[in-house]
């Protein structure tokens, strides 16, 4: 574990509640000797669990691993577990919200069950503490998941708390993942593996832009009827939103003829201070649409393609 790493996971450790006294700095280290120690895989699964319990304070742990060979299956190397599991109905509750937990991508913390409908739920956390999950990733996919069981708090968790746990289980399950490395043979790296995140992470983009383009597009409409006090301000008006959409890829849409296009206040006729228009290329060349002498009713649509330029298949 360099350095660096290990201070910032000390640091971490130190925020989180009924930790700030102990000594992190200590089992930070002992982290770091494991893992740099030529154990085999069992026997570091074993000595590793009592050290996730030492620098979460926390009762109970648990290190699923992928059963080579078989697919879906997994398997436990547990620290524990029978003080926070009494009885069977609950092993097996416990045993879907792990399977929920495998499909995350980022950590996880579970709250238990107080009320009666998630009691009842067949993925429900029924051992009265925070459960934390870390996902140890291999490519982007999970090859093994550390649970922690954290201990019973005073008071609800706090969101910068909340968000401190998940860093930290991030930090420990990326080191630890050093530590497999060492000691387990890593499938290698696939095309279809880095087509199907690409896939997902283009879909999250796109939810994303929608919602800028959503965001931007309520904000603009707030200026609709707005008009400065001179032409040169409605203009420095106009070039502001072109210069804001245009950071995103987007345009307004104008309403004349639905083509995306630049919104600009020019000089018309007798309009003291200008008249808002829409700039495009149509087929017919340059147009201008509009004329309004107060900011218009602004929609926003996606940036256009630009014109006459091809691009080979292969580029």
């Amino acid at each position: 574990m360099e350095i660096m790493d290990a201070q910032v996971l000390e640091q971490a450790l130190l925020g989180l509640p009924n930790l700030a006294s102990r000594p992190a700095g200590t089992h930070v280290q002992d982290l770091a000797t494991l893992i740099d120690s030529d154990l085999p895989l069992q026997m570091f699964l074993e000595q590793l669990l009592p050290q996730l319990c030492n620098l979460f304070a926390a009762p109970a742990a648990v290190a699923w691993m992928k059963t080579q060979g078989t697919a879906g299956a997994v398997f436990g190397v547990r620290y524990r577990m029978d003080q926070v599991l009494s009885s069977i109905n609950e092993q097996k509750k416990h045993e879907r919200l792990v399977q929920v937990a495998w499909q995350q991508r980022a950590p996880m913390l579970a709250e238990p069950a107080t009320k009666q409908a998630e009691i009842r739920s067949d993925s429900s956390n029924t051992t009265g503490h925070l459960i934390l999950f870390g996902p140890i990733l291999h490519f982007g996919e999970p090859i093994a998941l550390l649970e922690i069981v954290l201990p019973k708090l005073r008071a609800a968790l706090t969101a910068p708390q909340r968000h401190l746990y998940l860093r930290c289980a991030q930090l420990v399950a990326e080191r630890i993942y050093g530590g497999l490395r060492q000691r387990m043979s890593m499938p290698a790296a696939s095309l279809g593996q880095a087509l199907a995140q690409l896939k997902q992470l283009t879909g999250e983009v796109e939810s994303m832009q929608q919602q800028i383009r959503r965001t931007l597009e309520a904000r603009l409409q707030q200026f609709s009827g707005w008009s400065f006090m001179s032409l040169a301000e409605n203009q420095e008006f106009a070039k502001l939103v072109q210069q804001l959409l245009d950071t995103h890829g987007l345009r307004v849409e104008c309403p004349e003829c639905g083509n995306p296009a630049i919104l600009r206040c020019l000089r018309a006729g007798n309009a003291k201070h200008g008249a808002f228009v829409y700039d495009h290329y149509l087929d017919s060349g340059r147009t201008f649409h509009g004329g309004p002498t107060t900011v218009p009713l602004i929609r926003v649509v996606p940036k256009p393609a630009r014109r006459g330029i091809a691009v080979r298949p292969d580029e």
